[in-house]
């Protein structure tokens, strides 16, 4: 099928059917439209306050010492947070997730909240994410929730086809923009390509976004905060809930992830085996 035969893949889907699962394997990313009701949206809202009043062990403040406001996030928060345990086992997260990765078990592997205030002048750089986490094989995606409508410089822009590449890239340090120590050292890992000097070789997705819609990609897809280094004009709060099929295994990556192995391990989660700890819980598994 050609791709002026499909649905322009900029302007979303509003179910999950066929045609926006061939265009998520192809593309690496799509736009689900009105996924998520208001309920899912405020317990999200709730969650990130409750989180930021009483940050537990896996906040990060990335924010440079020249940005005049602050980009922050944390994961791994379902476990002390009711909201997010709503969302996480109650929302149709877990089951677009199966459907996306064609999968008979799903396990989610990180909750992962992000908040840059109006006037911050960072956000994440050109990457994918599968190189900052534990997690190899199999197949895997992130949900990607604005808790507001969101313009697409508010959004992300991906680089379509880029999970096809059969590439891991450099893992970067989003605060000083550059990978993190050790990683060159453990080879396997290709350096970001400098997606800006060459636009025109790439083409890129992005989407207007209303409350309730979410962007579903592959965690190979490289992409970045559409807005870079650019102010925004509003404080915006995102979440990221990343999911693995059946066929995932923990694979400890080196030193720039050695906290969360080490903390998965002491969770009783066996390095090279299938995922199975306490916190990684199977939030949807097909029926018998």
């Amino acid at each position: 099928m050609s791709r002026e035969e499909t649905v322009d893949p900029r302007a979303g889907f509003s179910t999950l059917d066929a045609a926006a699962v061939r265009t998520y394997e192809r593309d690496g990313a799509i736009c689900l439209r009105g996924a998520l009701g208001p309920q899912w949206l405020a317990a999200i809202a709730e969650g990130i306050e409750t989180d930021r009043r009483s940050p537990g062990r896996f906040f990060r403040d990335q924010t440079p010492a020249s940005s005049p406001a602050k980009y922050v996030f944390s994961y791994w928060i379902w476990r002390d947070n009711a909201p997010f345990r709503r969302v996480i086992f109650d929302s149709p997260a877990g089951g677009i997730a199966a459907r996306i990765l064609g999968a008979e078990r799903v396990t989610m592997i990180m909750d992962n909240w992000f908040l840059r205030e109006a006037g911050a002048t960072n956000g994440a750089p050109w990457h994918h994410d599968e190189p900052y986490f534990d997690f190899d094989g199999g197949r895997m995606c992130a949900i990607w929730i604005p808790l507001e409508p969101a313009t697409p410089d508010e959004g992300l822009t991906f680089v379509a086809g880029s999970h096809r590449w059969g590439k891991l890239f450099m893992p970067l340090n989003f605060r000083d923009r550059i990978p993190f120590e050790g990683v060159a050292g453990e080879g396997g890992y290709a350096p970001v390509p400098d997606i800006d000097a060459v636009p025109g070789a790439y083409e890129f997705l992005s989407w207007e976004m209303a409350a309730g819609d979410c962007l579903i990609f592959d965690l190979r897809t490289l992409h970045e905060a559409t807005a870079g280094t650019k102010p925004l004009q509003r404080t915006i709060r995102r979440l990221s809930l990343r999911f693995a099929d059946q066929d995932v295994r923990f694979k400890p990556r080196g030193p720039w992830t050695e906290e969360i192995s080490k903390f998965l391990i002491d969770e009783g989660q066996a390095a090279g085996g299938l995922l199975d700890c306490p916190m990684l819980p199977v939030v949807w598994q097909r029926a018998a």
